[in-house]
């Protein structure tokens, strides 16, 4: 017999089919029976950061985005996001890199080192698509690497193989090297960039999260941030590229700090959070300001 309640959610501002609002329905589907709906009387909504529907529905609003976005608690009860913060129970810490296909290879052993670097055949690899309203540090990073050799560009910005790749990691896989470069620099913002670069059994060249190695660890791959010049940072890389055991002993370091996935990430945490979002009385899960202030802020975000 199926005991499991059921719950209403609407996916909004999300981009097309929900978007990144789908990536956290995994997390409920085995506890819940979700039936997604459009309906504005939707009990919950999950929304993220790419528009203001969410004003519409007066359920529960839970948000999560995967960009360097900051939540808003004057519009969404809850949020799950990037930011080092805390907020009671309104808060969890989850960065985009924990719900994408790439991460669980940061979660397994990491293969032989000498097979690895027998495989390669390039210098350095990078993929990356927006051509535009980026981080200026890339085309930076890029300049000073290349004064050491040239890196391949398989995306849609500077591509010298002659098109945009069909298979990142593929392509990545043949380099000893990999360019991890965020959209922004902020403390916790961390994507798929990372585990991407991981993932194709590359050494990392990574700029964006400075908090990254409270979590990552620091041998494995080299970290931007922590070089006071580029220069100091092109001199590095060629040090590694030109000393193969160096590059093994990175090549065999464990992808996680402490050899542990971080607590804050497993799914144990995420799977506590919404629970205690969806298993509370459902009047007294509200927590956004319903009342005088609360209607005039969202008056205010409705003009």
């Amino acid at each position: 017999m199926n005991t499991k309640r059921n719950i209403r959610i609407a996916l909004v501002d999300g981009g097309a089919d929900g978007g990144v609002a789908n990536l956290l329905l995994p997390y409920i589907s085995n506890i819940y029976n979700v039936q997604i709906t459009k309906n504005y009387d939707a009990d919950y909504i999950i929304h993220s950061c790419s528009g203001y529907d969410v004003l519409k529905y007066d359920g529960i609003r839970i948000f999560y985005t995967g960009e360097c976005v900051t939540p808003n608690f004057n519009i969404s009860d809850y949020a799950l996001a990037f930011d080092h913060i805390e907020f009671g129970d309104r808060y969890c810490r989850l960065p985009l890199i924990k719900l994408m296909a790439s991460y669980t290879h940061l979660c397994s052993k990491r293969p032989i080192a000498k097979n690895v670097l027998a495989a390669k055949t390039g210098f350095c690899a990078y993929v990356m698509s927006n051509t535009k309203n980026s981080a200026p540090e890339r085309e930076r990073l890029v300049n000073a690497i290349e004064q050491y050799k040239p890196i391949a560009s398989g995306g849609k910005w500077r591509n010298n193989i002659g098109g945009p790749v069909d298979d990142k990691v593929a392509f990545q896989s043949a380099y000893k090297f990999v360019l991890a470069i965020e959209n922004y620099s902020s403390p916790g913002y961390l994507t798929e960039k990372f585990a991407d670069a991981a993932r194709s059994n590359a050494i990392p060249i990574y700029w964006g999260d400075p908090t990254i190695t409270d979590y990552i660890n620091p041998k494995a791959f080299i970290n931007c941030h922590e070089f006071e010049s580029l220069e100091d940072l092109n001199r590095h890389i060629r040090m590694i590229d030109q000393d193969d055991d160096i590059y093994l002993r990175m090549l065999s370091e464990p992808w996680f700090k402490n050899q542990s996935e971080p607590q804050e990430w497993q799914d144990s945490t995420i799977i506590h959070f919404l629970r205690n979002i969806f298993d509370q009385n459902y009047e007294q899960a509200f927590r956004r300001n319903r009342g005088r202030w609360g209607m005039k802020i969202e008056r205010n975000l409705h003009r």
